[in-house]
């Protein structure tokens, strides 16, 4: 199953739908880009904001705000027009949509981080401004796109280019996310007489791996639809 698909169209992201036999609940997956147009975002807030509940993403923390420079500082570049950060979620309150937070607080995240080797850690609070400062200089929207494409499955080319240091990093930070996102989600799904029929879920894509194989595995949930939602055109 794709979840994100690059061709001469540009970035898209599927819209994935699943339901439950048993309780009738339906999920919707919004894999998301940090980097798109603001059409993507307006179309995806103002669907997956709609339904009962949403779970949505963001780790409160300056050792986050630091990784993550390698793609905010792209924003602005002459050779990116028309793209924009993803926006925060909107305020509980403000839409239909119950809201959790279904991340890491920020101190969470930091005992998670120093289980990274400290070399490892070094060399991304090093690596992710200059990568930042590298891609506002010479990233295309083709460059960026290419390396967004992504399967429910690890590709070829994820697997042939394993190694030890990479999943390490992946188990520290990847996995600790997604498990929290799925204890999060569990506790909606389970709650006794849970009003909440349409469920979604606005988180990154590379996670959404990790909620399909919960949902589709023990869980026995269908996906029975899917629709393509541009990121953004080339």
């Amino acid at each position: 199953m794709q979840i994100l698909e690059y061709s001469e169209l540009g970035v898209r992201s599927a819209r994935i739908n699943l339901t439950s036999p048993k309780s009738g609940i339906s999920v919707t997956l919004f894999p998301m880009v940090h980097i798109g147009e603001a059409e993507f975002y307006r179309e995806v807030y103002g669907d997956a904001f709609a339904h009962d509940v949403a779970l949505v993403e963001g780790v409160r923390s300056p050792i986050a705000q630091r990784v993550t420079r390698s793609y905010r500082w792209i924003i602005g570049s002459r050779r990116l027009p028309g793209l924009i950060l993803q926006p925060r979620s909107p305020q509980a309150g403000d839409v239909p949509a119950t809201i959790i937070h279904a991340d890491l607080s920020g101190e969470a995240f930091a005992l998670v981080w120093a289980r990274v080797p400290l070399w490892l850690r070094g060399l991304i609070y090093v690596g992710a401004p200059l990568m930042g400062l590298w891609m506002r200089a010479f990233a295309t929207p083709e460059s960026l796109g290419k390396r967004l494409t992504m399967d429910d499955q690890p590709s070829q080319a994820e697997v042939l280019s394993w190694n030890p240091e990479v999943a390490g990093l992946e188990a520290a930070i990847l996995d600790a996310r997604d498990g929290f996102l799925i204890e999060r989600l569990e506790e909606v799904l389970d709650t006794p007489n849970q009003p909440a029929k349409r469920v979604a879920v606005v988180y990154g894509a590379h996670h959404v791996r990790a909620v399909l194989r919960a949902l589709t595995g023990r869980r026995g949930y269908i996906a029975h639809h899917a629709q393509w939602l541009t990121v953004f055109h080339l």
